[in-house]
């Protein structure tokens, strides 16, 4: 893109129409973020600015790469769901909040010549709140707020979250017994249960660890790998 006296933005309706942009920033900027104030967009990359002068900036730098384009995947290719790890359920959850003091810093000279962030104050943690949620059940919520201004919430927060945890689990974990019908479909199973792969069998005999965390059940198992030859590959 050249530099021009004056730039006409259109826009093209199902391939047939071309209407004019009047204000970019009108256009794109619901579409980024909530906020109602005037951006400054670079016609390359799409980058917002909140100011004119800091597009400029980026233009030269822009100018030196590529238009942004899309990229469509190939024709007859699939998309695959692969990270089955963050469809599991977790059998603990931690739901915490910090509150925090403010206290002024001291400012440096920025550099005038680059987008900067300024910073003018520290958040210092005041103290704290806890949820632990374990296999559908919820402890008390934690409260604490540090008794003196030397006091690390911080380091509190994890010497107490810490203790918590070591008690949910001490006390959660239990060994499960297999029957000899569970021990018989685990022999004959052909496909993984979370991502429905084929499994290879090796020939040597399984290992299995199982434990019960509450209700779920873990079963920790090798010598067993998918069609792929990568073991745990679902996980």
């Amino acid at each position: 893109m050249t530099e021009r006296e004056r730039e006409v933005n259109l826009l093209l309706l199902e391939d047939k129409h071309y209407i004019l942009i009047n204000d970019l920033s009108r256009l794109l900027i619901s579409q980024m973020t909530n906020h109602t104030e005037k951006s400054f967009f670079c016609l390359r990359c799409l980058h917002s600015f909140t100011k004119k002068e800091v597009l400029d900036r980026q233009r030269e730098y822009c100018g030196k790469h590529d238009f942004v384009k899309i990229t469509m995947p190939e024709k007859g290719s699939t998309l695959e769901f692969k990270n089955h790890k963050h469809s599991m359920r977790v059998p603990t959850a931690v739901y915490a909040d910090f509150e925090c003091m403010t206290k002024p810093i001291q400012r440096r000279q920025p550099n005038l010549e680059d987008s900067y962030t300024e910073q003018y104050q520290k958040h210092e943690p005041s103290g704290f709140c806890f949820c632990i949620v374990y296999d559908g059940k919820k402890l008390e919520p934690v409260l604490y707020t540090k008794n003196s201004e030397d006091e690390n919430a911080a380091e509190s927060f994890c010497k107490r979250i810490w203790n918590y945890i070591e008690k949910v689990w001490s006390s959660e974990i239990k060994p499960m017994v297999m029957t000899d019908d569970d021990k018989i479909d685990f022999d004959n199973v052909t496909q993984c249960w979370i991502c429905q792969k084929i499994l290879l069998r090796k020939k040597k005999k399984f290992v299995i660890t199982v434990i019960l965390l509450g209700n779920t059940k873990v079963l920790l198992i090798k010598n067993v790998t998918h069609f792929s030859g990568n073991q745990n590959l679902c996980l």
